[in-house]
């Protein structure tokens, strides 16, 4: 029994000596500096969303970004974008004080990654802890799992085009996360209540998982900040 304890404290030494000679750093400066070039876009995106206690058929839309946090939707009928994981800004996250340690090599979807995890030193930051897989030869971010004060967890995973476009944008995001039926829009709940009878919820958080798929990118076009401004009804 010893002896296994020995090794196996010499098996945790030596994977902490290696992860620490390597500065995970640079290529957290890297990614950065590659998203930081993408100052809008916009794009046509279908939007699932799979939930146990309720159905929401497929939707399309067009979705809007500014840096560092703009986002706009258009779109017929309703479309859920969670407010964690979806908002979550890989660049403007990186802006502030952290500090990573590089975990290991690991291969996800063919592809050599780096697993670093990064700790915000900032007290305001909503994320206590934020583990990535980087593709090191291109600055490619192919999964992220996070750790937030107030709601959770969070997994990211992306996918990217065969032919990479010019800043590299995914093809998709898979976000999983978790959802009650009290956390969704009235609107939304009632709006699908009808077809969702048989359906009983305990009131327990479901995990769910919402895919975008993105097509037809227009990237660093000049979206002006008053497009991002919600029109108010008229009242008469």
């Amino acid at each position: 029994m010893k002896k296994l304890l020995f090794f196996a404290v010499a098996i945790l030494f030596f994977d902490t000596t290696f992860a620490q000679s390597y500065d995970s750093k640079p290529l957290l400066d890297s990614v950065k500096n590659k998203m930081n070039k993408v100052n809008d876009y916009s794009a046509d995106v279908s939007i699932k969303l799979n939930v146990s206690f309720i159905k929401i058929p497929v939707k399309k839309a067009i979705i809007y970004y500014k840096k560092p946090d703009k986002i706009r939707m258009k779109t017929t009928g309703f479309a859920m974008l969670p407010k964690k994981g979806a908002n979550f800004n890989v660049g403007d996250f990186l802006k502030k004080d952290f500090t990573s340690i590089y975990v290991k090599s690991e291969v996800i979807k063919g592809v050599k990654t780096e697993m670093i995890k990064v700790v915000p030193l900032t007290a305001d930051n909503e994320i206590l802890l934020a583990t990535m897989w980087i593709d090191r030869k291109n600055q490619l971010i192919y999964k992220i799992e996070a750790t937030t004060k107030a709601n959770g967890n969070f997994l990211i995973e992306f996918s990217y085009p065969k032919i990479a476009n010019a800043f590299n944008m995914p093809s998709s995001l898979q976000f999983t996360f978790e959802v009650n039926k009290t956390t969704l829009p009235v609107a939304v709940s009632g709006e699908f209540d009808s077809d969702n009878k048989k359906i009983k919820d305990d009131g327990k958080p479901k995990k769910a998982i919402l895919t975008l798929s993105y097509s037809n990118y227009k990237v660093n076009a000049g979206i002006p900040d008053s497009f991002f401004v919600e029109e108010k009804p008229n009242r008469k």
